[in-house]
């Protein structure tokens, strides 16, 4: 639907337009010109960030062009308490609270559609929402982290379009066009095209980035209750894979190499074309009661071919090389359905919600590497010397699979109101997973590494209104994850369960301009598989595989604050500060007791980004002067290795900007202004360590027509 509401006799105008509390909140922010959060749509039940009782952040649309955001890792380094660990080819892993997160797309869920998968571009979403802690009702198998919800742009009532245009540091260049309005006069059919791409290099030598992403959505009105949506999504790259440096063998100290170098060959690289398919029609049944079916289909392509190290020796810097190459395809199908309205029970109003979904995930593919033990040509290389390895010695791939992976879930919730104040959400979710594989050879025969049927994740939530905008609230959530070991008696373990008790205060000051966040947390993952060792390898279909038990235990507990919003005119702020302690508690090995779980997970994370306004007078469109700044901190951690550690840091970044006119404006962005040196991702003795960007600047030019 369009995201401007028109009076209405009634109806809502869509799911994002739904009566709370008298008011007719709307939880897009494109055109908004702010980070003001109305209304979070991740809960299906459209609500004001205070009365969802979990920590959720929205990034606005306005937020991600004040900093020139154009890639989900660099947008959700802005979100409280979300750790990004870069893997060098435009992909990454993201977590919160020391777990993995997942995704969701226009709220449908999607089997390993976030960590390490190539993302489109930001110009294409409205806002991501992510909501930190298990997620288990709406997403089903998951890690209790918690979800972020990409929403895509909408057309608008009215033609509308932008243009802009963003040159920086090391030939970084990103260029966007978006035009939306209705087909005709009668405003039955509206649609918008997006179009952008990136061309740049980076800080360190030999790498780059290609990429182009093109958009297309369309509303179709059927009538005025029914509203059927169309799009398209496709995306092409071309991307050196970089594996990142290394550090010194068996200490894990930095060799503080120079922070342009770059290891590998010149004919590292990633491609991965996607194509993403997404229909969704909503229908309002009226009495505020709104129905909606969400279909997916996203196929992905990827091409890698790389080299890294795997042995180095610093006096010499010399290295022994791993050339490697994987080529796969993916295939994620889902479907989403819910209905939702409210119930007027008891001389008070509630609010229902019950619904289905269905995921399928194939990845059919494989890879092959050759190493210095297997070919001498790879051992005693200069890391300086990009064209030492020839592609030539790529190996071919002789071992392919194919791995479907079927998800289903019901769920439900219902928010009663038993008071005037006091909102009980009590609900939850049945599900199913099943994971097959079977190799790509004559005569194979389809294994199921995964059946567990009948999965139980509940959901119990208070919130307790202290003031018409300020809320106390307190919930349980839970999630699962299947896993594939035997135990003893036979059977599959259980799946992995990750519970969560949170509890705090939110509350929306200044005229529900600005919204804030007190929250405590404590989430216990338990049930992973810790092998028998008093048992010989008896267990599974082959009576052959080693017997396991579900005794694994984790803790990550801590606190968020988080300020989001307009609290006076011009001037808007996101900050958040994020204390996170996780803990192994039992991994089967006693030593490892008490250690720190999560790597590249800081016990404490500061975030804040700030912009203001300079209006000559209220409501002024010429010559208006903009100011913004920001810092990202954090404490010292550590790699996929124990010995990989670095001490805290912390950057800071401005923006001057000027507008001439309604249609055209300036900006300039300096990121890292100390030009502090840091690793922005930890990882073993001989890759995965990452730099951060060295002092860095952006200039955009800004068009609205």
């Amino acid at each position: 639907m369009p995201h401007k509401a028109k009076a209405d006799d009634s109806l809502p105008g869509s799911v994002e337009q739904l009566l709370v509390h008298g008011h007719r909140p709307t939880a897009s922010t494109d055109g908004t010109g702010t980070y003001t959060v109305r209304a979070v749509s991740t809960t299906r039940m459209l609500l004001r960030p205070e009365d969802v009782p979990q920590s959720i952040s929205v990034l606005s649309t306005q937020q991600m062009k004040d900093q020139n955001l154009f890639t989900v890792d660099n947008a959700l380094k802005q979100v409280a308490g979300v750790n990004v660990n870069l893997y060098g080819d435009g992909t990454a892993g993201f977590t919160s609270r020391g777990f993995q997160l997942a995704a969701q797309y226009d709220g449908s869920p999607a089997t390993g559609g976030l960590q390490l998968g190539q993302q489109f571009d930001l110009s294409i979403y409205d806002r991501i929402e992510v909501l930190r802690g298990p997620d288990g009702v709406l997403q089903g198998s998951s890690a209790p982290g918690g979800s972020v919800n990409f929403v895509h742009k909408r057309p608008t009532e009215t033609f509308q379009g932008n243009a802009s245009f963003s040159a920086g540091s090391w030939n970084n260049y990103h260029a966007t066009v978006d035009l939306g309005g209705p087909i005709g006069n009668s405003k039955i059919v509206s649609a918008r095209l997006v179009m952008s791409g990136t061309d740049r290099d980076f800080f360190y030598k030999n790498a780059y980035d290609r990429r182009w992403t093109i958009y297309g959505v369309t509303d179709i009105h059927i009538d005025r209750r029914t509203t059927l949506t169309v799009s398209v999504t496709s995306q092409s790259n071309d991307t050196t894979r970089y594996m990142g440096l290394p550090r010194l063998a068996g200490t894990g100290a930095d060799l503080n190499l120079p922070r342009n170098t770059y290891i590998g060959s010149d004919w590292n690289k990633s491609q991965v074309p996607t194509t993403e398919v997404m229909g969704q029609i909503e229908r309002r049944f009226g009495m505020g009661w709104v129905g909606r079916i969400t279909g997916r289909h996203r196929t992905a392509d990827t091409n890698l071919q790389y080299s890294y190290i795997n042995a180095y020796t610093a006096s010499a810097r010399t290295a022994n090389y791993v050339a490697a190459r994987s080529i796969y395809g993916e295939t994620n199908d889902g479907v989403d359905g819910y209905l939702t309205g409210p119930l007027h029970l008891l001389n008070r109003t509630h609010t229902l919600m019950i619904g289905a979904n269905y995921n399928r995930y194939v990845y059919e593919g494989g890879g092959a590497s050759v190493n210095s033990r297997t070919n001498a040509t790879l051992a005693g290389l200069p890391i300086g010397d990009y064209s030492a390895i020839s592609n030539t010695i790529l190996p071919s791939i002789k071992s392919r699979s194919w791995e479907p992976t079927e998800q289903w879930g019901v769920y439900g919730q219902g928010r009663f109101q038993l008071m005037p104040s006091i909102f009980l959400t009590l609900g939850g979710r049945i599900s199913g997973y099943v994971q097959k594989s079977r190799d790509l050879v004559p005569g194979a025969v389809t294994e199921t590494s995964i059946n567990q049927q009948g999965i139980l994740t509940p959901y119990a939530a208070l919130v307790y209104h202290v003031l018409p905008h300020i809320t106390l609230y307190a919930s349980y959530t839970d999630t699962f994850s299947p896993q594939s070991a035997y135990g003893a008696d036979g059977r599959q373990l259980d799946p992995v369960r990750g519970g969560q008790l949170e509890g705090g205060m939110k509350g929306a000051l200044f005229n529900q301009m600005l919204s804030f966040t007190m929250a405590g947390y404590k989430i216990v993952q338990r049930n992973d598989a810790i092998a028998n060792s008093d048992l010989d390898p008896t267990c599974g279909p082959s009576h052959a595989e080693t017997c396991y038990v579900a005794a694994g235990k984790t803790r990550s507990q801590g606190a968020e604050v988080e300020v989001i919003g307009r609290p006076l005119p011009g001037w808007d702020i996101n900050a958040s500060y994020t204390y996170n302690d996780n803990r192994i508690v039992d991994n089967g090995t006693p030593t490892s007791a008490g250690l720190a779980y999560a790597a590249n997970s800081p016990h404490h994370l500061w975030k804040l980004w700030t912009h203001y306004r300079i209006e000559p007078y209220r409501g002024a469109q010429k010559n208006v002067w903009s100011i913004g700044g920001g810092i990202n901190a954090q404490s010292g951690t550590f790699g996929s290795n124990r010995l990989v550690t670095q001490p805290g840091y912390i950057t800071a970044s401005a923006q001057v900007g000027y507008q001439w006119n309604r249609y055209l404006a300036l900006t300039m962005n300096l990121n890292n202004i100390s030009n502090t040196r840091y690793y922005q991702r930890l990882g073993n003795f001989y890759y995965y360590n990452y730099y951060g960007e060295p002092r860095n600047f952006m200039f955009t030019l800004r068009s609205n027509f």
